[in-house]
């Protein structure tokens, strides 16, 4: 880790082909590159872009780039190193995680080979391997070799931390809901939030990992807080504050759905039933409605009931 940091403050750049003007021309495959501040950029996978996967993002500094996220491959992390080099040839210096999720780690091994220092939340360190695992109901042996050796984080916080690129000032920092891992980005020179999976704009989240009641909690600080905020979400196009209050509205509507299911004395299949048939008259256009919102009705009810099993921090007992 020692030679990662001198080499990233040494400005060490990561070698890449050349970009002419040609390729200038050429627009990303996996996702869409979307200015969402001055010198702040966010990567929107492109919908079903199994190699994007969730969104990514980069900030321009005075004398070096951070990266958000990294795409769930190799392959459209050096799509991503690609566009960089098409607005700056400052050196990618830091890598942030906002979780340990698959879809937005994968590509950190492109950075960290061309001495770029990764940052996360102590718990993805310690999640990034094994949590990940459990996508598939059969894991095949390349998968699982895939999983067990994703590039780990290089320095780990507990509740965040301050990065300077040069003269300009990006703030990491820990808020709860997600994964009980997670991590934003803030820009306060551009105004901007990488809010990770913490928001999803039009879209049903994943709540496998989610604490909800503490996720509203978090939505609520940050409309409070960044209210006049660009806002990159884990998924889904740029939003704004109404777009997180919106969003907020889902995670507090099925708690409120939920809890009112289980005071009637409805429970499985029966309160799931009842809520789905509520929430898919506001939320069925989303996207991922389909794939997402049955279970988060069952994942909340155990998470209400108390029965849900979140992965364990490494000093928990």
């Amino acid at each position: 880790m020692r030679r990662r940091l001198l080499l990233a403050i040494a400005g060490f750049v990561l070698a890449l082909p050349r970009v002419t003007a040609e390729d200038a021309t050429i627009p990303p495959r996996h996702f869409t590159l979307a200015p969402a501040g001055e010198g702040v950029y966010a990567a929107i996978a492109k919908p079903g872009d199994k190699d994007a996967g969730g969104n990514a993002g980069f900030v321009v500094g005075t004398d070096s780039v951070l990266v958000v996220d990294t795409f769930e491959s190799a392959a459209a992390a050096e799509e991503l190193v690609f566009e960089i080099r098409k607005i700056t040839p400052l050196p990618v210096r830091w890598v942030v995680n906002t979780h340990y999720h698959l879809d937005h780690v994968a590509g950190n091994g492109v950075f960290q080979k061309g001495g770029a220092v990764i940052v996360a939340h102590e718990n993805v360190r310690a999640w990034l391997r094994t949590e990940n695992l459990k996508w598939w109901k059969e894991i095949s042996a390349e998968d699982r070799d895939k999983v067990e050796h994703l590039v780990l984080p290089d320095v780990v916080h507990k509740d965040g931390l301050g990065i300077w690129l040069g003269e300009r000032q990006v703030q990491v920092l820990a808020r709860p809901g997600h994964t009980g891992g997670d991590s934003i980005v803030v820009v306060p020179s551009a105004n901007v939030v990488f809010a990770g999976d913490l928001f999803w704009k039009n879209t049903v989240p994943n709540l496998i990992d989610a604490t909800t009641d503490s996720w509203v909690n978090t939505l609520d600080g940050f409309i409070q807080v960044y209210g006049t905020a660009t806002y990159v979400p884990g998924h889904g196009e740029l939003g704004k504050a109404l777009d997180v209050r919106y969003f907020r509205d889902y995670l507090a509507g099925l708690r409120m759905s939920v809890a009112r299911g289980l005071s009637a004395g409805k429970s499985d299949a029966d309160l799931t039933n009842d809520v789905l048939a509520q929430q898919k008259a506001r939320y069925g256009t989303w996207g991922w409605f389909d794939g997402f919102a049955r279970r988060n009705i069952e994942l909340t009810e155990q998470e209400i009931k108390g029965t849900k099993k979140l992965p364990r921090p490494p000093d928990s007992k």
